[in-house]
């Protein structure tokens, strides 16, 4: 049976429209098509507005890191909004030549080349620049489904919103917004508008963006009176500065990579990054004689910079004859002054940067250190990044009645890396495994199971309620399957590791399964979780070798100091934090979230995932482990994007090398290469409960 295609939306949200690409692919054409996709990477973009802002047009290269930071910004909080998967050649029968963690649409890419090479094409005249700009935007956009990365609705979308975005801009820049405030009003803009807008959007761009802007901007509101460049530049002066600038850039992107914690100090790490763009360097072409003539003396009217002759945007061209201090664009007033650094806007420039140099290093000396993992034993491990992501059989799974010993014993045929179970405490103290309060839902009996005794139990048929085909057949009534112990559990399966949820709001509970895993020496092969906090604090303390989760209480305040970028003042009482995908409405699971997750030492699983298309797109986000009824489903997904495990299998493979797993290129579907079991309907058994 074939795995399930993605159907609504037609050629652009499926895999027809790339296949046709595709057609035509060669090794030649996937050498352009990589080519052309680095065009439209951060690291480009990293080489290109500093040259245009340096050497080309400050008052341009002001207004397009300002409209193209706020697009990147955007396209991140609008891919966690929709949360669309990306391609996949198992599902799709496409070819999947890169990969990337973050949703699908709009495509980062197209709306990148858009904005930036749009706007240039909106602001030059020249007839080969025309020509070139609208063929580099389409080459770059559409690289992106040929490669197997977007699909073209995800490539189209982006493009028309980056177009949407950039008229927005330029509609803005030409009336001057923002310019009749006060200059202390702007510089508390800088400030507040990016704190607001971070917990939006919890991804690394959102900090690289927001962070860039807040020092990007704050810089140019004194930048242009106090380092005035004269551009356009001579050709050797361009290239003297563009070096010299990014040398300076690519030192402090490299300390700020190790030095400075991911979370809220990344703010002003990247802020000192926009800084140096717009008054460091020009400082120091200043120092070094590379600034040119004051922008007093230079003529107004010079002919346009870079690949055209005369700008069609609002304002001078050529030296610095505009101080783009408006929110939007320039304002239009002369520049005061022009002569060599120096002044009140020198020193307010000296007062920011130590400021935000002050708030990064204070941040990184308050950052607490990450969980202890090594002091956990092999459940835990030293690095909270697995080689391969956990595949944890909820309940056992949903091919045999949950929470027996049947479905374990499947599971760990299976090669189910982990298996999930839930414990409660009964009225004379047995541990008995069972997910609901009371045994109506999945035995002959009814009533309350604290109530009960462990006799009353053990004659209650397990396997009485589950049907594989929706009522139509009860294949183990009536074949002796009982609700195991805990105990039972652990002497059936000595060697499968297993996560254990204490279901009841009680610290005996606690206490007694932390008396039984010692007494069956399985305290290095169990993780034990609880939605109750006090129930969980209680088993940390009387079983401080075992390595938990975090419980209910704990994981929203993480969950909330994630989206405010306060996990690095954080100390995680657990090792493992275990949420959906979604609460509601709201989207918790997401590869921002793994990113300060792994920061502290936590490894992210998700919880309940039953769609092999989402298994496939979590597993890719950096999901550590997936929680789910459908282990069968899981190992074929996982073994489809990373390759098999290790002879040990995927919990005993050892840890990631630097850089973590690698899921492999160029995956096509080979639907034969699982059993037939793994492709029976996903949700057969209908009566489940659906909490974790």
């Amino acid at each position: 049976m074939a795995w399930p295609r993605r159907n609504g939306g037609g050629a652009v949200f499926d895999g027809d429209g790339i296949r046709v690409l595709q057609q035509v692919a060669t090794p030649g054409l996937d050498a352009v098509a990589q080519l052309f996709t680095y065009l439209g990477s951060e690291y480009f973009y990293m080489l290109v507005l500093p040259f245009v802002y340096w050497c080309l047009d400050r008052r341009r290269g002001h207004q397009l890191a300002f409209l193209f930071l706020a697009s990147m910004w955007l396209n991140g909080f609008l891919k966690e909004l929709a949360n669309l998967p990306r391609p996949s050649a198992l599902f799709d029968g496409v070819r999947v030549l890169v990969r990337e963690t973050s949703p699908g649409f709009p495509s980062g890419h197209a709306q990148g080349a858009m904005t930036l090479f749009g706007y240039l094409w909106l602001e030059y005249r020249a007839r080969w620049w025309r020509a070139l700009a609208p063929v580099l935007i389409a080459l770059i956009a559409f690289s992106r489904p040929y490669l197997g990365v977007h699909y073209l609705g995800d490539t189209l979308g982006g493009l028309a919103i980056g177009a949407a975005v950039m008229a927005a801009f330029r509609w803005g820049f030409r009336r001057g917004l923002g310019g009749a405030w006060p200059r202390r009003r702007k510089r508390v803009a800088t400030v507040v508008v990016p704190l607001l807008l971070l917990p939006l959007c919890g991804e690394s761009v959102a900090y690289q963006t927001l962070g860039f802007l807040m020092g990007f901007l704050a810089g140019d509101l004194d930048a242009f009176a106090a380092f005035p460049l004269r551009t356009p530049a001579p050709a050797r002066v361009a290239i003297a500065r563009w070096v010299v600038g990014m040398a300076g850039f690519a030192a402090l992107y490299a300390l700020h990579g190790a030095l400075i914690p991911n979370g809220l100090p990344e703010l002003p790490g990247y802020a000192l990054l926009g800084l140096w763009v717009t008054a460091g360097a020009p400082w120091c072409f200043h120092r070094l004689g590379l600034a040119g003539p004051s922008a007093r003396t230079a003529a107004a009217g010079s002919p346009a910079a870079g690949p055209g002759d005369a700008p069609t945007g609002a304002g001078p061209a050529g030296s610095e004859g505009a101080d783009p201090v408006g929110l939007l664009g320039a304002s239009g007033r002369p520049m005061r002054g022009g002569g060599p650094a120096g002044g009140r806007p020198a020193q307010r420039l000296g007062r920011l940067a130590l400021g935000l140099l002050a708030a990064a290093v204070v941040g990184s000396v308050l950052a607490r250190p990450p969980v202890p993992r090594e002091a956990f034993g092999p459940m835990a491990g030293p690095s909270p990044d697995r080689p391969l992501p956990l595949v944890i059989a909820h309940r056992g799974g949903d091919r045999r009645p949950e929470n027996t010993l049947a479905s374990f014993r499947y599971a760990a045929a299976l090669g189910a890396d982990w298996v999930e179970l839930d414990v409660h405490r009964i009225a004379d103290g047995a541990l008995v495994v069972l997910h609901d309060e009371t045994v109506d839902r999945t035995t002959d009996g009814s009533g309350d199971v604290h109530a009960m005794t462990l006799e009353q139990v053990k004659a209650l048929d397990a396997g009485y309620r589950w049907t594989p085909d929706g009522g139509r057949t009860y294949p183990y009534r009536g074949r002796g399957l009982r609700i195991p112990t805990l105990e039972e559990v652990l002497a059936a399966l000595p060697r499968q590791r297993l996560l254990i949820e204490l279901k009841d709001d009680d610290p005996r509970l606690a206490e007694d399964v932390a008396r039984t895993l010692r007494e069956h020496g399985a305290t290095r092969r169990v993780m034990v979780a609880s939605f109750h906090d006090r129930t969980l604090r209680h088993f940390r303390a009387v079983a401080p070798e075992v390595p938990t989760s975090l419980a209910s209480g704990e994981a929203l305040r993480f969950v909330v100091a994630q989206r405010l970028g306060l996990t690095p003042f954080l100390r995680p009482p657990g090792v493992a934090l275990q949420v959906p995908e979604y609460h509601g409405p709201l989207k918790v699971f997401a590869a921002g979230l793994v990113r300060l997750a792994h920061n502290r030492g936590l490894e992210v699983h998700a919880w309940t995932v039953n769609d092999p298309r989402k298994m496939e797109q979590l597993f890719l986000a950096g999901a550590d482990g997936i929680v789910t009824d459908r282990p069968d489903l899981a190992l074929a997904v996982r073994s489809h994007l990373f390759g098999p495990p290790g002879a040990g299998g995927a919990a005993d493979a050892g840890r990631a090398p630097a850089g973590g797993r690698r899921p492999r290129p160029g995956l096509h579907p080979d639907p034969g290469s699982v059993g037939s079991t793994a492709f029976a309907p996903v949700g057969a058994v209908r009566d489940r409960a659906s909490s974790r």
